[in-house]
């Protein structure tokens, strides 16, 4: 009867850890869409060019044409701002297990911290209906679309804004702060992976700084 009683506990318990987890995952959810995504319909201009004299000393800019391309870059801005045209995102609907190595980055980050070994350490389906966003972005699962570089050549009736998939969160040992990682894919060889560190303040959950890993 002992050992049924803790069995029980300890199933509710690593639970509870888990609806956690994915409670974090859902209120941080925005914020990280609007720090990764991008709609890459729209480029901003470039830069002006660097002036070298013939020692390679920089003497100046060339803003040749930069009013010109300031204006087009604003009028397609403000053309798909009223563009009504779903935005999709595909994601991995699943997430993946956080390594080790990107874990103790939690420690380095923030100082005084403990790891919580009480973390969930499940993978775990992510439920679409509930990634909200603050702008156009739908989403779909990763899984509807064609494998490999087909995703990126085929047409659909919305518009294909990227791709996307996320890892487990690990927490300190007094579910304070923690650490995902996340990233955003653009084309076939567009995109880049993130390390994104949270934190929790009155009650509420915020992203304290998005360190990119990798860039194709």
């Amino acid at each position: 009867m002992i050992l049924i009683t803790l069995t029980l506990f300890s199933c509710n318990k690593k639970q509870t850890e888990l609806e956690f987890e994915q409670a974090v995952l859902y209120e941080i959810f925005p914020q990280l869409v609007d720090s990764l995504h991008f709609d890459i319909r729209l480029s901003p201009p470039p830069p002006p060019m660097p002036i070298f004299d013939e020692n390679q000393n920089l003497i100046g800019t060339d803003t040749t044409g930069m009013a010109k391309k300031q204006v087009e870059y604003e009028k397609r801005k403000a053309e798909l701002q009223s563009d009504t045209k779903t935005l999709v995102i595909a994601i991995i609907d699943t997430t993946y297990s956080l390594e080790k190595k990107a874990q103790n980055e939690l420690i380095k980050h923030f100082d005084n911290i403990e790891l919580d070994t009480l973390n969930s350490k499940s993978n775990y389906k992510i439920d679409i209906e509930k990634l909200k966003t603050n702008g156009k972005w739908k989403f779909k699962p990763r899984s509807n679309f064609p494998t490999g570089r087909r995703l990126w050549k085929d047409e659909y009736d919305f518009h294909l804004a990227g791709t996307t998939w996320l890892s487990n969160i690990r927490f300190d040992k007094t579910k304070s702060f923690g650490i995902l990682e996340s990233g955003y894919g653009c084309g076939g060889l567009c995109g880049y992976s993130v390390r994104v560190f949270i934190y929790k303040k009155e009650g509420k959950w915020f992203i304290d700084e998005v360190f990119v890993t990798a860039v194709s």
